[in-house]
């Protein structure tokens, strides 16, 4: 046992140097977890417990380097190293006050006035007692420090840890078991590792010190102290995974809570694009209802009331006598029945382009081909109409939009393609229909056109666009300049649509 203690009197600077490396370590990394948010009551407490280890660190490696010079430091030195030993160990006794109030101890302001004042009236007393020698002085004010600042210090720490243990959640069995054993290596930092202090005349430090502890346990208790501090660096590191976890956590719920406001904003935004579709379908079809209402009084009244007028003209012409001396009249009614006929032809026109009768009465494959017709008359360009697939009539809706479709896209052609041909297909599949509109006319750009529908100039191809997505079609428009363009629109047909009824019409294409 003499070996030992030999060898550990001899190696007295290493202990020391690893003694205060280890508590460094601890107040660093503790530091620097400190500065990072946390709700933990644990977290509120970390800042005291870095200082008391950065400083309690730096004090032990200056203690080395007056070990080092074999005694000849001065007074005044020993004196500023009492003051930064006390300064290190008010930071233990208030990091362990701190951790009991978080965990609901409400007597830490009485323990911590009760400990300064014991504290203070004990280091006038040392002072007062044994200043005429400085030795002694120095060696009892050691020992008072460490009786009434590292011992409680230690102890309240220990018992703040365990309490904070006891918070953590099953998950976090870890970073508790780490807490606990923390704590008791503070418990057995202080006991005894801070009662066996250095020979003083202070009691009971005559008898219980530094070299009965040595005798005893053959090894000096800077040594346990060491152990001691090293079991709390490493498993305070060890600790500070719960802050780790707790971020991860937080990390996790912050990411889940924005998945779930970015699944809220797309359903709200799914919503009120499904309600702007719907408004604009009430709105498409209310107008194309009131075509249909306009067209039809127009039909029912004034085409009407101008066919009896033309008749009428008609009746006094022939009434007239054949060698009436008046041929001025006659040239009137003439006149008068030309220019009847001519607001028939347009009220005709008119009432076809607000609702065709063809559409509603005969489908969409005779509507188109009238259309084509009338377009072929009116503009210096064909226009042919293929259709291909088993012709049947489809929901009014997809008539509709159909032929509003290739309406709009022949304007266009007339408008500004200077086509000398169109060509109108249809084509009706098992589940779906589709339109193509395509010309041999001078093309343009499709990004372009794009843009400036997006951009609201231009309304023929946002039109278009709208009404395909109003049918939950697909739109495809394919040009070049110089090259023509291909306007191709395909629409799902319901499976559920009523009756289909086969259109009769003979012809397989026309024009």
């Amino acid at each position: 046992m003499e070996v030992f203690s030999l060898f550990f009197k001899a190696h007295l600077v290493p202990i020391y140097f690893t003694y205060g490396l280890a508590f460094f370590i601890t107040g660093v990394v503790v530091g620097l977890e400190a500065t990072r948010s946390s709700v933990r009551s644990l977290a509120r407490a970390l800042p005291f417990l870095a200082v008391f280890g950065v400083i309690h660190g730096t004090h032990e490696w200056v203690e080395m380097l007056y070990l080092m010079t074999d005694g000849a430091v001065g007074s005044l030195p020993h004196l500023a190293r009492i003051v930064v030993l006390a300064l290190s160990f008010f930071f233990l006794v208030e990091f362990g006050l701190r951790l009991l109030s978080a965990n609901g101890w409400n007597h830490a302001p009485l323990a911590r006035g009760i400990l300064l004042l014991i504290f203070a009236a004990g280091m006038v007393w040392v002072w007062w007692w044994w200043w005429p020698s400085p030795d002694q002085w120095v060696a009892a004010a050691d020992t008072w420090c460490r009786y009434c600042l590292a011992v409680p210090g230690a102890v309240l720490a220990a018992v703040g840890l365990c309490r904070e243990s006891r918070e953590l959640t099953s998950e976090q069995r870890g970073p508790s078991r780490d807490l606990r054993v923390v704590g008791l290596a503070f418990l057995l930092y202080g006991l005894p590792g801070q009662v066996f202090v250095g020979p003083s005349p202070l009691p009971p430090s005559d008898v219980v010190n530094s070299v009965l502890f040595l005798n005893v346990c053959h090894f000096p208790v800077q040594f346990w102290r060491t152990v001691m501090a090293s079991l709390v660096a490493i498993f305070t590191v060890r600790a500070l995974r719960v802050f780790e976890r707790e971020r991860q956590r937080r990390i996790e719920e912050l990411n889940q809570a924005r998945l779930e406001a970015q699944q809220r904003l797309a359903k709200e935004i799914a919503e009120r694009e499904a309600l702007r579709r719907e408004l604009l379908r009430q709105a498409v079809w209310a107008q194309e209802e009131e075509r249909r209402h306009i067209a039809r009084e127009l039909h029912d009244e004034a085409g009407q009331a101008l066919t009896a007028l033309h008749w009428e003209l008609t009746a006094l012409e022939e009434a007239l006598p054949a060698h009436h001396p008046h041929d001025e009249i006659r040239e009137r009614i003439e006149a008068l029945r030309q220019l009847t006929e001519r607001v028939m032809e347009d009220l005709r026109q008119l009432t076809t382009r607000l609702r065709p009768a063809v559409l509603d009465e005969l489908g969409l494959v005779a509507a188109l081909i009238s259309y084509a017709d009338e377009c072929s008359a009116r503009y210096p360009f064909t226009v042919d109409v293929e259709v291909t697939g088993p012709r049947r009539r489809l929901p009014s809706e997809i008539e509709t939009t159909l032929y509003r479709i290739a309406q709009e896209a022949l304007t266009n052609v007339a408008k500004h393609a200077r086509a000398s041909r169109a060509h109108i297909h249809l084509h009706f599949g098992d589940s779906e229909v589709r339109l193509t509109v395509s010309d041999d006319g001078v093309g343009m750009d499709v990004e372009q056109a794009q843009r400036a529908a997006a951009c609201g100039k231009g309304w023929g191809l946002a039109g278009i666009c709208e009404r395909v997505q109003l049918v939950g079609g697909q739109l495809d428009l394919r040009s070049s300049p110089g090259s023509g363009t291909d306007l191709t629109v395909q629409v799902p047909i319901p499976p559920t649509t009523g009756k289909e009824s086969h259109e009769s019409d003979p012809t397989a294409a026309g024009g």
